[in-house]
């Protein structure tokens, strides 16, 4: 549940900083859903999928020693921030990665529905 809702906070930023920002070569290529549907972002999928499994085998391993999905501070935000990963904080984490998991199927749901991306549905540019 904690990596799902990691995956799930990401894609939620991940719709609002790909209205905004394009790759290089992938200026015309549609925000949201929509971009399933454009051949441009095949090949786009085709070369972060290996990076994603990279990450998932090298970074986030499973440690026998832990309960299954708790792979601790990945990103060290305990380094930069000052602040212990305790139970307390991963129950935070967990939380936001619930809600993140409900925000990314509202936003694919009222973007399949409207056919805006999710910063059109809120009328910005």
């Amino acid at each position: 549940e904690l990596k799902h809702g990691r995956v799930a906070m990401m894609a939620a930023v991940g719709t609002v900083v790909a209205h905004y920002i394009k790759f290089p070569g992938f200026e015309k290529v549609p925000a949201g859903v929509a971009a399933l549907k454009d051949p441009a972002a095949t090949i786009g999928f085709f070369l972060i999928f290996p990076v994603a499994g990279f990450i998932e085998t090298v970074y986030w391993k499973e440690d026998l020693n832990k309960e299954p999905g708790n792979f601790g501070d990945p990103a060290g935000w305990q380094r930069w921030l000052g602040v212990e990963y305790n139970d307390d904080l991963r129950n935070k984490e967990i939380n936001n990665g619930r809600m993140a998991m409900f925000s990314i199927l509202g936003i694919f749901m009222a973007e399949l529905v409207t056919g805006k991306d999710g910063m059109q549905q809120f009328g910005l540019p």
